[in-house]
């Protein structure tokens, strides 16, 4: 592995930089095209701009790997939310999700019946659900878990 990569691995997984890179006015800048904002709201505005320019957008919250069931509940939550209020505004944004931010590290089935979750009021607002790949070792159970979902839900990808 190159030296780049190898630090480019490090710091993703930084807690202090995440913590402090964040708040840098030159990071802030450089990330706004990508990132509008830290909230929903903040993410809905810059949708609706993008929307006027015909230009689909796709919401995500930050972060992975969860580490308790309450957490990945409450991921769930945030996203059947936001599913919800985007539908309510009729709005063209589509939910990404990433497995470990639903409970995958924790229970299987767990994260797959939030994955479900997402899938069905996804489905129902009109909506493709995006299934974020993450680094290597998640990539077989995110193909499978993604694959017997769309047997049911044919807009997951």
């Amino acid at each position: 592995m190159s030296v780049a990569r190898t630090l480019l691995l490090k710091a993703s997984n930084s807690k202090w930089l995440r913590e402090h890179g964040t708040k840098a006015p030159f990071v802030r800048r450089a990330v706004s095209r990508f990132m509008p904002g830290e909230s929903f709201d903040d993410m809905l505005v810059a949708a609706r701009a993008m929307a006027a320019e015909g230009i689909t957008a796709v919401f995500t919250r930050l972060g992975e790997n969860v580490r308790d069931l309450a957490e990945a509940d409450g991921v769930a939550g945030h996203y059947l939310e936001g599913i919800d209020r985007i539908r309510g505004l009729n709005l063209a944004c589509e939910p990404s999700i990433k497995l470990t931010q639903l409970g995958l590290d924790i229970d299987r089935e767990l994260a797959y019946g939030h994955l479900r979750d997402l899938a069905a009021r996804a489905h129902a607002a009109g909506n493709y659900l995006w299934v974020d790949m993450e680094q290597s070792s998640y990539v077989d159970v995110t193909l499978e878990l993604t694959r017997r979902l769309r047997g049911e839900f044919p807009r997951v990808g």
